[in-house]
């Protein structure tokens, strides 16, 4: 149960970061691609006067300013309003994300310098690497099911590669994992 609960968590882990790292590419082409080059300049000199403390509290805002227009969303999906609310819940995670990337882009030295930010960011750095370690004999695991089953590299149906990692698991493929 134990170490179902760690391949759960390490999946989840790998999960966000994933999402993060595909994510991540399109959001900063979008705000590469707003014209608002003198705006994105001024904000990147503004940081590199200020000392890392209040570097931190300007990284952090984007975080926190997204969440009253999160709410308006989360009210939005409440009363019905599916495509609305949904998309601005999205338009929001994607301001955010693009906010934070651009701004950890720009003062991630100086937001290094603070002990606790760089003890928690190589935290983050080692969780991440315990994480596909975690994971990576299950992901062996299901390449060899679906190389057995020869579906790797395949464009065959979702449900056949379900239906084969199945009865590769029923055959015990996945023991020991």
């Amino acid at each position: 149960m134990k170490r179902i609960f760690w391949t759960a968590l390490a999946l989840i882990f790998l999960g966000v970061s994933w999402l993060w790292e595909r994510l991540q590419p399109i959001v900063r082409w979008i705000i590469d691609h707003i014209p608002l080059e003198r705006l994105k300049a001024a904000v990147e000199r503004f940081m590199e006067k200020l000392p890392p403390y209040p570097t931190l509290i300007v990284f952090l805002i984007p975080l926190v300013a997204v969440e009253p227009v999160k709410i308006l969303a989360l009210w939005l999906l409440a009363k019905g309003q599916w495509l609305l609310g949904g998309f601005t819940y999205l338009a929001t995670d994607v301001l955010r994300l693009g906010l934070v990337s651009f701004l950890f882009k720009t003062c991630k030295d100086k937001l290094l310098t603070i002990g606790w930010f760089r003890r928690l960011y190589e935290l983050f750095v080692r969780v991440h690497e315990w994480a596909h370690a975690r994971v990576a004999p299950l992901k062996a695991a299901i390449r060899k099911g679906l190389e057995e089953a020869g579906l790797l590299g395949s464009k065959g149906r979702l449900w056949r590669k379900v239906s084969a990692l199945w009865a590769y698991a029923r055959r015990g493929g996945f023991k020991g994992v």
